[in-house]
């Protein structure tokens, strides 16, 4: 009978240290673990809560955007509609289960919350698929984030993420819909989003503004490269390889600043300068207007003054 204070003391050091690691794990606004433990912790419900919100939110948008009575209902609105519903309700059942439960042991509320926490997931990827169809859903990147979030909270290994949300974004980089389209990354970072083969999804980060806007018109796109950027969360496009960096310009043609003003100044990039065309006619030497490209004034700033075209 001597072994039981030993087993006692190893149990106790055991349980300490649990809580000790538990604690190191940064939670951002969430707060910092606090003193008695993950089990008397407000996070979990306090995550619970904004997502349950943000769910509730994306229901409403997608219940708001069906409002002719007279139009006709396409499958896909119903498929984002029924599954935004099935996504909200899941995050309420889930906020009601973080914010009563009487935690006991860890390892009595695991299996438990990640039970209900697979189910919640299941719901989030029906309205992604759903999504997919050409209904535009706000805010999935915000639901991707917070379902992490609670996943470092009750993950395979309690603050290591389980492979569910891995999972998730294996399959975002598979996505057919984004392929050729632009991706916003940080700061001012903008990526062309191309597949190499049967494989996954790569990024090829463009040099500057000018290069975006000279490639789009290489595609035939038109004026605006805004219009044909896919929502892909930063966690996804940070997965991505990188591809080589997209350089292009406009030298050796014209451009013109937007806008309806008349007499609106024509340049000729040339030389790494920009020359104005002092006459209206000398853009017919120069192929014409339909060879005159509208960018943003930025861009023809970029360009030190050369000497005008008489």
């Amino acid at each position: 009978m001597k072994f039981k204070p030993v087993l006692i003391a190893i149990v106790f050091m055991t349980a300490a240290l649990s809580a000790s690691c538990l604690a190191s794990i940064p939670y951002g606004e969430y707060g910092a673990e606090p003193s008695q433990g993950w089990n008397a912790s407000s996070r979990l419900k306090d995550l619970a809560r904004d997502l349950a919100d943000r769910a509730a939110e994306i229901a409403d948008r997608i219940d708001s955007q069906i409002d002719d009575r007279y139009g006709s209902w396409a499958d896909n609105q119903m498929d984002a509609l029924f599954a935004a519903d099935h996504f909200a309700a899941a995050g309420r059942t889930f906020y009601r289960l973080a914010g009563r439960l009487e935690y006991g042991s860890r390892a009595s509320v695991r299996p438990g919350l990640q039970r209900a926490y697979r189910y919640l997931l299941g719901t989030f990827r029906d309205l992604e698929s759903a999504a997919r169809g050409g209904t535009r859903v706000p805010s999935l990147y915000d639901c991707s984030s917070l379902l992490r979030r609670i996943e470092q909270e009750i993950g395979g290994d309690w603050g290591r993420p389980s492979p569910d949300m891995d999972q998730v974004d294996r399959d975002r980089l598979k996505e057919k819909s984004w392929e050729g389209k632009y991706a916003k990354g940080r700061g001012a970072a903008v990526y062309l989003i191309e597949r190499r083969g049967p494989g996954d999804l790569i990024r090829r980060p463009f040099k500057d503004l000018e290069s975006l806007f000279k490639y789009n018109f290489d595609q035939n796109r038109g004026n605006n490269p805004w219009g044909h950027v896919a929502d892909i969360p930063q966690e996804t496009l940070d997965r991505m390889r990188t591809g080589e960096t997209i350089s292009r310009s406009f030298e050796g043609l014209m451009v013109i600043e937007p806008g309806s003003l008349p007499n609106r100044s024509v340049y000729l990039i040339q030389g790494g300068k920009k020359r104005g065309l002092s006459k209206p006619d000398l853009v017919t030497r120069y192929g014409g207007w339909k060879k005159v490209y509208e960018i943003p004034k930025e861009i023809i700033r970029g360009y030190p003054d050369g000497d005008p075209i008489q």
